[in-house]
C-alpha cells in the first residue's frame, strides 16, 4: 500500500529545495498555454476573450431560466471553421509536447538534478512520439467511453504513465508505452483515482482564483504523480 502522506510530504520537499522554481517553470507553460487559446478564440469568435464572454453569457440565462435566450444563444455560436480547427489542433499537439518538457523538468528535480528553464524544449526530442501516443489514447479513451463512460474513466488511469514511458526511455514505441503503462498501473489504479480525490479541494479553490494557483498545485500533483510512477518501475511493472 502506498503512502499518499509521505509522497506528498517529500513532493513538497523537492519543491521547495529545486535550484530553478518549479512555480516559475509552471507559470511559463501555463502563460504559454493562455496567450494560444487566446489566439484561438479570436480565431473561432473574434474576441480574444470570446470563450470566456461565452461562458458568463450562458451562466447568465441558465441562472434566468430563459429558454428563448438559451435557443438564440446556440444558434448564435459559431460553427468551428477548418481554420478555427486548425489552430485549435495545433495548440493541443504544442501543449502536449510543451507539458511534456514540463514533465522531463520534474523527473529532473526529481532527482537532485538543476533543471534549466531550457529544459521545456526538451519535449521536443520526443515530439512524434507524445502526439502519435496523445492520438491513440484519445481514441482508446473514447472508445472505451461508449460503455456507459465509466470504462472510459478506468481507461485514463491504465494510460496514466504512457508518457512518462516515452520520457524515460527512448527506445520504446508510443504503442509499447501505452502497454507497458497498462501492466505498470495495474492494481494502482484505485490509488491513483485516491490521490486525484486528495486534490479536488485545491482544484476547485484553484479555479476560484482564476487559475493563479495552478501555478502552485501544477507542480505539486506532477511530483506526486511521478512518485507512483517510480514507485510502479521499482517494483519491476
Amino acid at each position: 500500500m502506498i503512502n499518499r502522506s509521505e509522497i506528498k510530504y517529500e513532493a513538497k520537499g523537492i519543491l521547495r529545495t529545486a535550484r530553478v522554481s518549479p512555480y516559475t517553470v509552471a507559470l511559463l507553460v501555463i502563460a504559454i498555454g493562455y496567450a494560444l487559446d487566446r489566439v484561438v478564440d479570436l480565431v473561432q469568435g473574434g474576441s480574444l476573450f470570446y470563450s470566456y464572454e461565452l461562458q458568463m453569457e450562458y451562466l447568465r440565462i441558465v441562472l434566468s431560466g430563459d429558454e428563448a435566450a438559451m435557443g438564440q444563444l446556440l444558434a448564435a455560436v459559431p460553427e468551428d471553421t477548418a481554420v478555427s480547427f486548425f489552430f485549435s489542433t495545433m495548440v493541443t499537439l504544442v501543449m502536449l509536447v510543451l507539458n511534456g518538457g514540463f514533465y522531463i523538468y520534474c523527473m529532473g528535480i526529481r532527482k537532485g538534478r538543476e533543471m534549466p528553464y531550457s529544459s521545456l524544449a526538451d519535449g521536443l526530442g520526443a515530439a512524434g512520439k507524445l502526439i502519435w501516443c496523445g492520438i491513440q489514447m484519445s481514441v482508446k479513451i473514447f472508445l472505451w467511453s461508449l460503455l456507459l463512460g465509466i470504462p472510459g474513466i478506468i481507461a485514463m488511469y491504465r494510460y496514466r504513465f504512457a508518457y512518462y514511458n516515452i520520457l524515460t526511455d527512448d527506445s520504446i514505441s508510443a504503442s509499447e508505452a501505452i502497454r507497458r503503462s497498462c501492466r505498470q498501473t495495474n492494481g494502482m489504479k484505485w490509488d491513483l483515482f485516491v490521490l486525484d480525490l486528495s486534490f479536488i479541494g485545491w482544484l476547485i479553490l484553484a479555479n476560484m482564483t482564476f487559475g493563479l494557483l495552478h501555478i502552485w498545485l501544477t507542480p505539486y500533483m506532477t511530483m506526486c504523480d511521478l512518485a507512483y510512477y517510480d514507485r510502479a518501475r521499482e517494483i519491476g511493472a
